[in-house]
């Protein structure tokens, strides 16, 4: 018969594991909507090119879904590295504060917190996703979703203004 000692410890061994894992902050998204991190342009079906910068390009598809959860979109963009899937941004119709909460609910509290950003994930996660207050514009607050497998070096930072590169002409 096992002490009671011991199973105590196996116990604690467990929960803080399971704790660990939580506050890593893992993110592990394989893509979105249907997308899978890596896949080429060619997956959207009929989109149009939304931006072009070097060996990075931008669509559109033309039939989107613009909610994220109850949150209503002005725009979705997907965007890939040498046609390799490795950034979604949204740009979102609702305040940073409706976005995170909205987010949340799927992934939990974000890693770093700011007043005017969140992230979610880190380098060891598959992805990560950033969540910034715009200043001007027409839409509030854009969340950009990162595939750390296929990301350029540039994107890699880890700041949340990486996706400037390519959303500033946006």
């Amino acid at each position: 018969m096992k002490s009671l000692a011991g199973r105590f410890a196996k116990l604690a061994a467990v929960v803080c594991l399971g704790a660990a894992s939580l506050g890593a902050g893992a993110l592990e998204l394989r893509g979105f909507r249907g997308i899978a991190w890596g896949d080429g342009a060619d997956t959207l079906g009929s989109a149009a090119l939304a931006h072009a910068d070097g060996d990075v390009a931008c669509f559109k598809r033309e039939h989107e879904n613009m909610l994220f959860g109850d949150s209503p979109l002005n725009e979705v963009r997907y965007c890939f590295h040498q046609d390799h899937l490795f950034m979604v941004t949204l740009d979102s119709a609702v305040s940073l504060k409706a976005l995170i909460s909205e987010f949340q609910r799927a992934y939990g509290p974000p890693v770093a917190r700011l007043p005017h950003a969140a992230s979610w994930g880190s380098a060891a996660s598959s992805a990560r996703a950033e969540l910034v207050s715009l200043p001007t514009g027409g839409s509030p607050s854009r969340l950009t979703i990162y595939s750390n497998r296929f990301a350029p070096q540039w994107a890699k930072s880890g700041r949340a203004d990486t996706s400037h590169r390519v959303s500033a002409a946006l």
